[in-house]
């Protein structure tokens, strides 16, 4: 297990890794490393065949409240950009999109489950909105609240928060900056689940162990489909899906299960082995 004083946490358990953004003193925002630490734990993941299904979440009261205002007030004061000038900065421009920062990368297909503890709002938000689904603990609570300090949405979330939830609850969130409970959130279709606090892990990792146990090509095919095909045209989605699928290998073993009728309904492998 890593040092607790890291700003991001990486644990595997068999094929499933759980990613813990470990800032609580002040509620995971991306200072002290967090967000160079989570675009090195996303890279771990997707790069190790042996990962399977990742779940992201927060330690401490909030899941992650976005950029540090302070540091950026403080730069600002000082005369300085909140932007970063850096060589490294500008090598991120000139490669958009290769751009390694989490929030920026588009081809992550293995399942990413966002377990939603506490305060999940502005660039944090962002970050939940770049997994592929998000589980609520009932006490978390959502919102674009940059909008009262005047801070742009800087992380995806102008793209990804109107295919969430529609246009118009999305533009309701990026203009008014309204806070949301978990209830609320789960109506518009921004998190798909809401659960007990203390469920939170376990309903997350019950999931992520669903996911885990099926034969993985299809699975990771048809996310690359789905995600590859926004934006496209019908006729070059359909095409895009075409040609995904006829690369993905089809078990024999799994479908002579279902042939058999020998599988579990909740996950489709063997009964003798669930």
């Amino acid at each position: 297990m890593p040092g607790q004083s890291e700003p991001v946490l990486y644990e595997q358990e068999g094929a499933i890794v759980t990613v813990t953004l470990n800032r609580p003193e002040v509620m995971n925002n991306f200072g002290g490393g967090l967000i160079e630490g989570l675009a090195a734990a996303a890279d771990r993941f997707d790069a190790d065949p042996s990962a399977h299904v990742m779940i992201l979440t927060g330690n401490g009261r909030a899941f992650c409240a976005g950029a540090d205002l302070k540091a950026a007030e403080k730069r600002i004061r000082e005369g300085g950009s909140v932007s970063d000038p850096s060589s490294a900065g500008a090598r991120q421009r000139e490669a958009l999109f290769e751009n390694p920062k989490f929030v920026r990368r588009t081809n992550f297909f293995k399942p990413m489950i966002g377990a939603i503890n506490g305060y999940c709002v502005a660039g944090g938000l962002e970050v939940a909105l770049a997994c592929h689904f998000l589980i609520g603990a009932e006490s978390s609570k959502y919102g674009i609240l940059t909008r009262r300090w005047g801070g742009p949405t800087v992380d995806g979330g102008t793209y990804r928060l109107p295919l969430w939830v529609g246009l118009g609850n999305a533009l309701y969130l990026l203009q008014t900056g309204k806070q949301i409970d978990a209830q609320e959130a789960f109506r518009i279709g921004l998190i798909q689940e809401v659960v007990p606090d203390d469920e939170l892990l376990p309903r997350a990792r019950a999931i992520a162990e669903n996911l885990a146990a099926v034969p993985q090509g299809a699975l990771v095919g048809d996310t690359e489909a789905t995600l590859r095909g926004l934006g496209r045209r019908y006729d070059d989605a359909l095409a895009l899906e075409a040609i995904i699928a006829s690369t993905v290998h089809m078990s024999g073993e799994a479908v002579g299960r279902f042939v058999r009728k020998d599988y579990d309904p909740e996950t489709g492998q063997s009964k003798a082995s669930g």
